[in-house]
């Protein structure tokens, strides 16, 4: 492997962080809340799209059908979600993002200078290339196995078995109140089952993203000593010269 050929590597690593930067660099979304027409059912939507709150108000019989409660807390989410990904967006720089990407990809047409190679490699430590190339196969596996897998569902259910909150990455799928249930309970009860059902299916969403985060840290110290074995190689096959 020559060493243009790892310069390149390196800079289209460093592109890539570019515009990772250039994306993370902009706001995040903040919290959402709302609520039904009727005020009954109040929602709130954390940053990453999820529901963090989910009420009902005392007096809710008045105005909504037990048998619709569940439905209801869905639509009002829906509703909450979009007004908040429509703010994101509307905040969203994308002309600072789009001018980074420009200036990223003029500066490779450009061959702009790269540092010596050695001063270059913030990779990991080489490794053997046989056991290498065995975890890169099992990495890509799963990788595509995952891919084929469906989305990750997670529920909750309240102590009683009345309540139960669907969420996936999308957000909240779906919400069962039991309607005999509701209409015994007052609303402290009510929102307490909701408290806890929505609590059991966030930790369980938190569980999966915290394993998918490992999992991403894995591959990508793999490309890391992928690319240091690399450099090795070359290294070996271009000795200093003597004299």
């Amino acid at each position: 492997m020559s060493d243009d050929m790892l310069a390149r590597l390196e800079q289209i690593q460093r592109h890539a962080l570019g515009l990772q930067a250039a994306v993370q660099s902009q706001p995040r979304p903040n919290e959402a809340d709302g609520t039904d027409p009727t005020g009954c059912i109040a929602v709130a939507v954390d940053p990453a799209g999820l529901p963090s709150r989910i009420e009902v108000r005392a007096g809710w019989q008045r105005h909504v059908a037990a048998e619709a409660l569940g439905s209801l807390v869905v639509l009002v989410f829906q509703e909450v979600a979009a007004q908040a990904a429509q703010a994101w967006s509307e905040s969203f720089d994308l002309d600072a993002w789009r001018s980074r990407a420009e200036a990223a990809q003029a500066g490779e047409r450009e061959g702009a200078e790269l540092p010596p190679l050695e001063q270059a490699r913030p990779f990991g430590s080489p490794r053997d290339p046989l056991t290498l190339t065995e975890e890169a196969l099992k990495a890509l596996k799963a990788t595509r196995d995952q891919a084929a897998a469906p989305p990750m569902t997670s529920t909750g259910w309240d102590s009683d078995r009345a309540v139960s909150i669907i969420l996936t990455a999308g957000g909240l799928q779906g919400c069962t109140i039991n309607p005999r249930w509701a209409l015994r309970q007052g609303a402290s009860v009510l929102n307490a089952a909701l408290r806890q059902a929505l609590g059991e299916a966030r930790a369980a969403m938190e569980e999966h993203a915290a394993r998918r985060r490992v999992e991403a840290q894995g591959l990508d110290d793999l490309a890391r000593e992928a690319l240091a074995t690399l450099a090795r190689f070359q290294d070996l096959s271009n000795p200093p010269k003597e004299g």
